[in-house]
């Protein structure tokens, strides 16, 4: 019984490790992209690709059903996410889309009513 005990408290700890491990180790973002991979690997590839991958591991492949290339970045932190999704406007575009510094603009009178309702909403979420 006691050998039973020991061997359960020894197969839960090394349980928990392996799920640290997996959750120390950085997930895989990718997106998919109007382009031929041919297009994005060798020296000829974009040089904000190059860059992002200077900085993390990439990995170009074919888009399943031929609907392009997946990118795909294994980073951990935020901004590789951002720059990912840039870098695919930027490829079927040809521009970023920029929301900064946009007005709000002015709010009508039923705009001014419904205003704190909104934020309220926004805040707790719907019930």
């Amino acid at each position: 019984m006691l050998v039973g005990a020991v061997a359960a408290v020894a197969g839960a700890a090394v349980a928990r490790r392996a799920r640290a491990a997996r959750a120390a180790e950085p997930a895989w973002f990718a997106v998919t992209v109007l382009a031929d991979p041919a297009e994005l690997a060798g020296p000829g590839r974009p040089d904000v690709l190059a860059r992002l991958a200077e900085r993390h591991e990439v990995r170009v492949t074919p888009a399943p059903g031929g609907r392009g290339s997946e990118i795909a970045v294994r980073a951990a932190d935020g901004q590789a996410r951002q720059q990912v999704r840039a870098l695919k406007q930027l490829l079927e575009t040809g521009e970023v889309l920029v929301v900064k510094g946009q007005p709000e603009g002015h709010r009508t009178v039923l705009g001014r009513t419904g205003l704190p309702a909104f934020r309220r909403l926004t805040r707790e979420g719907l019930r």
